[in-house]
């Protein structure tokens, strides 16, 4: 059956079998991939509160719903892009469920001193009353400041918008392409020859990725690739 990995209510969410577990994106602190002697390829999720102790290993040969996740570099990097665009566009929810945690969790088990975190579901506006600081005299040389009386709500749209991945690897091109209107693009050097990317060199091996925030968009991208290149090129948008 295999894990499953999902972007899901703004948490990372992972199934194995019976087993479910959330992770919010703001606990994370990194995202690295690592390969064994064996040569087989993980994804290592470091968390803000205990960093390196008790990190999430995430092995991608038992990873079962990302066909593009495969046991190899490029799929390790394909999983640490695609788990940060999720990151880099997550947003606030009105109410998060957390199951299936406890003892014998996946990746991660509670740590003894740990203490239990109730989120509110009401998110309700806080009415503030503004009024004349106590116990303060203004500065000779402090300046002016008027506060609206106005303290309105401000409506936010917090509203999901799909958006599509894509793949392609370039192998000789005899003009620069070019990459448009992707909300992000990662360009990864799999062969031996130095390919370029907005005329600065990628070597092989090496790899960089553009974003361009929340609902945004990025300019026109232009890359080279010389005769019996290698160039993995991932986007969203």
């Amino acid at each position: 059956m295999g894990i499953k990995v999902y972007d899901s209510f703004n948490q990372l969410k992972i199934e194995n079998g019976s087993k479910v577990e959330y992770y919010k994106y703001s606990t994370i602190k990194s995202i690295s991939a690592v390969s064994d002697s064996n040569a087989d390829f993980s994804v290592v999720i470091n968390f803000v509160a205990n960093d390196k102790e008790n990190a999430l290993l995430l092995k991608l040969n038992d990873i079962s719903n990302k066909p593009l996740w495969i046991n190899t570099g490029v799929g390790a990097n394909a999983a640490v892009n695609e788990i940060s665009d999720w990151a880099r566009h997550d947003t606030p929810a009105n109410e998060v469920e957390v199951v299936g945690w406890g003892a014998g969790a996946l990746g991660q088990e509670p740590m003894a001193t740990s203490v239990p975190v109730v989120i509110a579901s009401d998110q309700s506006a806080i009415d503030v009353d503004i009024n004349g600081p106590l116990g303060q005299e203004p500065m000779a040389a402090s300046i002016p400041v008027v506060i609206s009386s106005d303290q309105s709500p401000i409506d936010v749209d917090f509203a999901s918008t799909t958006k599509t991945a894509g793949i392609e690897r370039v192998i000789t091109l005899t003009a620069a392409g070019l990459v448009t209107g992707k909300a992000s693009a990662s360009f990864f050097n799999a062969g031996s020859n130095v390919c370029t990317v907005e005329t600065v060199d990628l070597k092989p091996g090496e790899s960089i990725t553009f974003d361009a925030g929340l609902n945004n968009t990025l300019a026109d991208i232009d890359y080279t690739v010389p005769a019996a290149g290698d160039l993995l090129i991932t986007t969203v948008g």
